[in-house]
């Protein structure tokens, strides 16, 4: 019952757990897809930044011009170009064309700066060369005013009105014109943005209300593309106003600092799942565990139930023993007084016919009937506690007479034929007369009974070397070779009893350091074959 409920709990737990991770999955998923929008929200607006950074720069630069038309530094070469050449001081020329280049320097954007006169003859010239800013020389013979004038190239161009310094001649009156490249917008950082971006500078492109790109600035872009758009209003700059400025940006790269998160969260998940299984197999370990300590606990019940009914039976088995030695006895016992009572009965007629010889010879035969029945007497003493009796040097073929006697007495085996081939010798063997006589006792029974309709009992020994054997052979129906490899296990049986008396008998030999084994009788029928050691030569009978 108790692993049953313990494996429920568990596979609850395997599901709750595995419902958890699956809600984290999509919880990553969900934040992903949340991140993309907050993503694609940010460029949109990084976008409109950038506009508006563009714009801010575009009014700056045009404000700045405001001023420095309104400076006398610019000015005063207005005064300077209406004199004669002969009375024409060079100090407002140089002071105009240094302001001119001053604001170069701080203007990047712009690329060329020109004072013209009301009739548009420049009359002091500024540009870039390799981004340095130089002075051009207006009296070119050419006719050019420098390479930065192109009308090729896409620009942005603002003209700021001077104060007249004198009266000038024709034209719509002197001016400050200023020339910007709209590339050099787009490559500002400045401009860009108001912080770097952290997933790379997006691909950008700045085109007229025409549609005509004025500036473009590259980025790699690679796997899904985030596009945004902003109108760009330049003013009063010299171009049809709104401009557009068109932004690309990969999302992958935006989306660059979610992926660690991402990472982390799924690597945590990962160590989740990797330790509910481990606590989900030490789980069903324990539940292993405990299975098989219940196991093991009802297996020991069951075996402390059987060493119980083996005691059980064995001291059944000793009763039945004793029963059957106490029937023998009681025989043995009753043999000799018959004999007594009628040489008594003898020696009273040779008593009374005066006949002292006869008399005596009865008398002798009565003493000999006593010491028989002492010598049962002493047995069954030797019976009530064998294991303590000591072993003594023992002649096996005295213990198989005396036994093959006894069973043959028996009134219940008049039918059956004993024949005994024993060894003239003496076999001696160190044991327990009684021990033996019991082993020798159940063999010859055993014997007699496989037979109950009558046939042979055969007892036999002889010496073999460093050994001495007995056979105890029958004519019964013999015991199949998957029997004989049971026969001496306990409570095993062919017939109606116990099944401890092969044991007891297997264990007693085994105590005198022999074996007992079973053996088809050629002819039909078993032998039973007891081998024992046997005792040095110099050991003597008692």
């Amino acid at each position: 019952m108790l692993p049953r409920r313990a494996r429920l709990l568990s596979a609850l737990a395997l599901l709750t757990v595995a419902a958890v991770n699956a809600a984290g999955l999509w919880s990553i998923a969900a934040s992903r897809r949340a991140a993309a929008d907050e993503a694609a929200r940010v460029f949109r607006a990084g976008t409109a930044a950038r506009a508006r950074a563009l714009e801010g720069v575009l009014g700056g630069t045009r404000a700045d011009l405001a001023f420095l038309a309104g400076s006398p530094l610019v000015t005063r070469v207005l005064s300077a170009h209406g004199r004669s050449a002969r009375t024409e001081e060079a100090a407002p020329r140089d002071a105009t064309e240094s302001a001119l280049l001053l604001f170069l320097r701080a203007h990047p954007e712009v690329t060329r700066l020109a004072v013209r006169a009301s009739s548009g003859e420049p009359l002091v010239l500024v540009g870039r060369r390799g981004g340095v800013p130089i002075l051009w020389v207006a009296a070119n013979p050419t006719g050019a005013e420098g390479p930065a004038v192109s009308p090729d190239r896409p620009r942005l161009a603002s003209m700021v009105p001077l104060a007249d310094a004198g009266d000038q001649p024709g034209g719509d009156g002197p001016r400050l014109e200023a020339e910007i490249a709209p590339s050099l917008l787009l490559a500002e950082p400045e401009v860009a943005g108001p912080a770097p971006d952290p997933a790379g500078e997006p691909s950008c492109v700045l085109a007229d209300h025409t549609g005509r790109v004025m500036a473009r600035r590259e980025s790699p872009l690679g796997g899904r593309r985030l596009e945004a758009r902003a109108d760009v209003s330049v003013g009063e700059w010299t171009s049809g106003s709104p401009w557009t400025l068109r932004c690309a940006q990969s999302a992958d790269a935006l989306m660059a600092f979610v992926e660690p998160v991402a990472a982390r969260y799924r690597t945590t998940l990962a160590l989740n799942l990797g330790a509910m299984g481990l606590a989900a197999l030490l789980g069903l370990l324990a539940i292993r565990e405990v299975a098989q300590r219940q196991r093991l606990e009802a297996r020991a019940h069951e075996e402390a139930r059987v060493r119980d009914l083996e005691r059980q039976l064995f001291h059944a088995e000793r009763l039945t023993t004793a029963g059957r030695l106490a029937a023998g006895i009681a025989h043995e016992i009753n043999n000799p007084l018959e004999g007594m009572s009628n040489y008594l009965s003898l020696a009273r007629g040779a008593l009374e016919r005066g006949d002292l010889e006869s008399a005596r010879r009865r008398l002798d035969s009565v003493r000999q009937g006593l010491e028989r029945a002492a010598l049962v007497v002493r047995q069954v003493l030797a019976h009530a506690d064998p294991a303590k009796a000591p072993h003594t040097p023992v002649d096996l073929n005295r213990v198989l007479a005396d036994a093959a006697e006894f069973v043959r007495s028996r009134p219940e085996f008049a039918a059956l034929r004993f024949e005994s081939a024993l060894a003239e010798a003496p076999l001696l063997v160190d044991g327990n007369p009684i021990m033996l006589g019991q082993v020798a006792l159940n063999l010859m029974v055993n014997a007699c009974e496989a037979q109950p309709g009558g046939g042979e009992v055969r007892v036999s020994s002889r010496a073999a070397e460093g050994s001495v054997l007995a056979e105890v052979a029958d004519r019964g129906p013999g015991i199949s070779a998957a029997l004989r490899e049971r026969i001496f296990e306990p409570f095993f049986s062919t017939k109606d009893s116990t099944g401890l008396g092969l044991s007891i008998c297997h264990s007693i030999v085994q105590q005198h350091g022999g074996r007992l084994e079973a053996q088809p009788r050629p002819g039909g029928g078993t032998i039973f074959r007891l081998t024992l050691p046997a005792a040095p030569a110099r050991t003597e009978v008692a």
